[in-house]
């Protein structure tokens, strides 16, 4: 193949994959954009009008509020976990005690890989780191009004359960 068939070659290539797996025929423009036309997330979730991005956006409205309630939900599961209760014992080593086992400090309690509590806060990871990539990829879309309904959601959701933490600071958080 000589140099201008390369050239040839290259120079259809480039035109050829403009599509992008999009399926209107056009690149995805990665710049906020305020259409009623949009793939969000599965080739068959497309809103063609209004309406349809209105219904969208409530349900990426809702999904976010969920999101901030599981997150809350996750941390009230590990603070009952590792709360001490009179009818159940706590694990703390010793140095964190004292020699004669009293504590000034919160409790520590000693988990094993293996135990049931882990598994199940392994198995909620999953599900937040999930549901946290699935909205980042909504906001990616990059429409205003998905976009909007995604804060105004995380911001509600907030404001339910965000009250009722024990820390400012979310060392969960994802995609911060």
């Amino acid at each position: 193949m000589n140099h201008n068939d390369m050239m040839a070659a290259h120079d259809h290539a480039d035109h050829d994959h403009g599509d992008h797996g999009d399926s209107c025929g056009h690149g995805h423009a990665m710049v906020f954009h305020a259409g009623v036309q949009q793939e969000i997330l599965f080739r068959g979730w497309e809103t063609t009008n209004a309406l349809e991005l209105f219904g969208s956006a409530v349900a990426i409205f809702l999904a976010s509020v969920l999101y901030e309630g599981f997150k809350y939900y996750r941390e009230a599961l590990h603070a009952n976990a590792v709360a001490p209760t009179a009818d159940s014992q706590v694990n703390i080593a010793k140095n964190e005690c004292g020699a004669r086992g009293t504590c000034s400090g919160p409790a520590v309690v000693k988990y094993s890989m293996f135990s049931s509590a882990h598994f199940v806060q392994t198995c909620l990871h999953v599900i937040q780191s999930t549901v946290s990539y699935v909205l980042m990829l909504v906001f990616m879309t990059y429409n205003v009004w998905l976009c909007l309904a995604l804060v105004l959601g995380l911001g509600v959701g907030y404001f339910c359960f965000g009250w009722k933490k024990s820390s400012v600071v979310d060392a969960n958080e994802h995609c911060q």
